[in-house]
């Protein structure tokens, strides 16, 4: 009988390489990578989106707090709870409660295009393009509380009806990721418990059923073998899938999640980890192929966090994202129910 040994995994360490501990004025919602890994844009509950330096490093004990490099604000009346930038990093969008769209420019932090079609708050947006390459972004796709989503069409100059609606979703969609060539392949993720792909050349439909309420979606690169989709949901379990054959190729629990969007992740650049935030307030990794759980940081301890817990809601890791750099050690963003941004790094 042969037995399969987890990987060596460099541990996260204890204390963060960043720390933003009020980036936000209550929930941050979601932080997200610039497409070269230095810059990150965090959205929250105070209706601001903010752009801040993925390298600066000061501590949560320092008396001059870093600021951000921009603050973006005045467009949206509610939070913000989706964010996605392009891979030239002069624009991005941004959803929320608010049922709207928004298409801003980085620099002049001006809106170039605003969507209004759903009849529910905004859960995801995402750029697709040639090699679901942004920089040449033709299409934002979208999602939301109404269950629908919709293709815009970018190159369409004042056009704001979408050129493309997908209703097949019974519940809200939470989650949305692309994949395949030119970005061609959609997947969502809905309350409904079914993961959808939408294979947008050959106009196909795919359903993969998980029975649990779906929070979170995330692609591998393929660059090792086969596509995997990771398939985080409410029931505090994290699925692998195969994207040939939606087959389950292993479970990892052991943690948190059964009332808000908990973001989980692969590691980056070798995916060969599960890595999530949960409602405990704890960033977690388990090895991808054993299933087994390999860390359990505790955020806040290791940020030393001053800000006074409102309540357990306030300790939930909300967003992880890995650094997209294409070397180097794992870095990990995460955005928390108390407002707080942390970059770690192995």
């Amino acid at each position: 009988m042969t037995t399969t040994k987890a990987a060596a995994h460099q541990p996260l360490g204890q204390r963060p390489l960043l720390s933003l501990p009020a980036a936000h004025k209550g929930v941050c919602h979601i932080v997200r990578y610039d497409a070269n890994g230095r810059y990150l844009l965090s959205g929250g509950a105070d209706r601001t989106i903010k752009l801040w330096n993925a390298a600066a490093s000061p501590q949560p004990s320092s008396s001059s707090a870093a600021q951000p490099i921009k603050v973006y604000q005045g467009a949206h009346s509610h939070e913000i709870l989706a964010l996605d930038i392009t891979r030239d990093n002069a624009r991005f969008a941004s959803g929320g409660p608010d049922k709207a769209v928004m298409l801003w420019d980085v620099p002049t932090s001006t809106v170039l295009r605003r969507f209004s079609a759903h009849q529910g708050a905004i859960n995801d947006v995402r750029f697709a393009g040639p090699s679901n390459d942004g920089a040449q972004a033709q299409v934002l796709c979208t999602a939301g509380f109404d269950g629908v989503l919709r293709f815009y069409d970018l190159r369409a100059q004042g056009a704001w009806r979408p050129i493309l609606e997908a209703k097949d979703a019974r519940d809200a969609i939470q989650t949305i990721c692309l994949g395949g060539q030119d970005g061609a392949s959609v997947w969502t993720g809905s309350v409904d418990g079914v993961v959808r792909q939408y294979d947008l050349r050959k106009g196909t439909l795919t359903q993969d059923t998980v029975d649990e309420p779906v929070v979170s979606l995330s692609l591998s690169s393929g660059a090792t073998g086969a596509q995997l989709l990771l398939v985080s949901t409410s029931d505090s379990t994290h699925r692998l899938l195969d994207v040939a054959d939606g087959s389950l190729l292993q479970s990892f629990t052991g943690h948190k999640n059964e009332a808000y969007r908990c973001h989980s992740t692969l590691s980056s650049p070798i995916e060969d980890q599960v890595v999530a935030g949960d409602e405990d307030g704890k960033l977690r990794t388990w090895d991808l192929v054993t299933g087994k759980q390999s860390q359990a940081l505790d955020v806040a301890a290791g940020a030393e966090t001053t800000i006074p817990p409102r309540s357990a809601r306030s300790r939930a890791v909300l967003w992880t994202e890995c650094n997209p750099r294409k070397e180097g050690p794992l870095q990990i963003v995460t955005g928390g129910a108390d407002g707080a941004v942390h970059v770690w790094s192995a």
